[in-house]
């Protein structure tokens, strides 16, 4: 006979529990207002604190509490928001740009060992580099007139040094 009273149900059309027993915890309804006028309401637990912003669940728009006394909006701080920080920005926290450069120099010149290459190429003259291999002779770099050639880090630190003394030469001469 029970099989006859349910087999005309659907399955999954209605629950088979009843609501004996069931005890429905303390709640409280607070209501939130988004830019455009929207007033929306959230369930909350009885003891649960409302958050200041809440999403519209039509819209998405962010909503803002509403006091339920006096009917404007509770006051809100917004969360201090950091700046986001690049890997450039955590490299340069760890060292220096003169430490950053010093290491690239160091994995540049393993790299050109590792792959064979002795010739560089000047950034502002010169042909298109080869296949830079040792056996192969080095092609000669292309001068062009009146244009000054790059300087490579050792010319620069040695032009520096030369430039110093002949400033210490000049004050010594003064005295």
């Amino acid at each position: 006979m029970a099989d006859r009273s349910l087999r005309g149900m659907r399955l999954g059309a209605q629950s088979l529990q009843s609501d004996e027993g069931v005890i429905l915890v303390d709640h409280q309804l607070r209501t939130y207002q988004t830019e455009d006028g929207e007033r929306f309401a959230v369930t909350f637990a009885a003891d649960a604190e409302a958050p200041e912003t809440w999403a519209s669940p039509k819209t998405g728009n962010e909503g803002r509490l509403i006091d339920e006394d006096s009917g404007e909006f509770v006051p809100y701080e917004a969360p201090e928001t950091k700046p986001q920080r690049t890997h450039w920005d955590m490299l340069l926290e760890r060292r220096t740009a003169e430490e950053l450069e010093e290491v690239l120099d160091i994995r540049l010149e393993y790299l050109r060992e590792r792959r064979g290459t002795q010739v560089r190429r000047e950034p502002t003259a010169g042909r298109p580099q080869t296949t830079g291999r040792s056996s192969e002779p080095a092609p000669a770099p292309l001068e062009i007139e009146g244009r000054a050639r790059a300087q490579t880090k050792a010319e620069k630190e040695a032009a520096a040094k030369a430039e110093k003394k002949k400033k210490a030469a000049a004050a010594k001469k003064k005295k």
